[in-house]
């Protein structure tokens, strides 16, 4: 009788239980809709984290203790204030201006969209922007927070904005513009296109509007990966010493000066 009784009262409250979790349910996606800006952001900023640690972890091979927790707080912050504030505001306000056309191109059958000639060039058009003008300012943007966060020294150790920003424009010409890099020439945006150019294919191309931003995080988590594995390590090559000789008010001395010589080395 008793285990009647406790069955019959435990699928009484199945149906109690389901209605919670639905409305649990119907209230985070309503949340969601009500603060895409928020929902944005906040998704862009764990992604980001998320992806420097999968690196750090996994093709790294680091231990806990041997994470760098710096340079993971430099893709939390870079997370949050370029792919989330910023590019939510390119993507999303900006690109809906420029390419008023795309939700509907985007939304119709594929065989509609093989005779749309002009939803196609809409789309070539924001392929073209995203992967040769929109890298233009983010590599320097994202090489200038890591010196200031993780370079040495960083605005943690008060080194002037404008000493930081000249040495991370410098690390990054060398990387990329560099004739004598040891990895070749505009190795950042290769880097780039070849996540990307595929990525904006299926986020502009092929998605319906509900799904660019799911499709987008996916693709920008792989080449977050690539990024922090190629570019996220504070450790740079020894600087070599340059000698420089000068007449004093005492006798001639000579004094060894380490200078920055960023476009003869490669700097990661």
């Amino acid at each position: 009788m008793f285990t009647t009784v406790r069955l019959k009262t435990l699928a009484s409250r199945c149906p109690a239980r389901a209605v919670i979790a639905q409305r649990g349910k119907s209230t985070l996606l309503e949340w969601c809709e009500s603060n895409p800006i928020k929902f944005g952001v906040g998704v862009a900023t764990v992604k980001t984290q998320a992806a420097d640690l999968l690196t750090q972890k996994s093709l790294e091979g680091k231990s806990w203790a041997e994470i760098d927790w710096r340079r993971n707080g430099l893709f939390t912050v870079f997370g949050f204030a370029y792919q989330g504030c910023f590019q939510y505001y390119l993507y999303v306000t900006l690109f809906s201006r420029w390419f008023a056309g795309a939700a509907r191109f985007v939304n119709q059958p594929l065989s509609v969209k093989l005779t749309d000639y002009a939803g196609q060039r809409d789309v070539l058009k924001q392929i073209a922007f995203d992967v040769l003008i929109h890298p233009i300012w983010f590599f320097p943007m994202y090489y200038t927070l890591k010196e200031a966060l993780c370079g040495h020294p960083s605005l943690f150790d008060g080194e002037s904005p404008a000493a930081i920003g000249k040495v991370a424009l410098s690390k990054y010409a060398a990387n990329n513009f560099d004739t004598r890099s040891e990895d070749g020439l505009l190795t950042d945006w290769i880097a780039f296109w070849k996540i990307w150019v595929l990525g904006d294919v299926v986020v502009y191309g092929l998605c319906p509007m509900w799904a660019r931003l799911p499709a987008n995080h996916v693709f920008s988590f792989v080449y977050i990966c690539v990024l922090s594995f190629m570019r996220g390590s504070s450790a740079e090559k020894d600087l070599p010493c340059v000698i420089v000789e000068h007449e004093s008010d005492g006798p001639s001395e000579q004094n060894q000066i380490r200078k920055d010589t960023a476009l003869h080395t490669t700097h990661v």
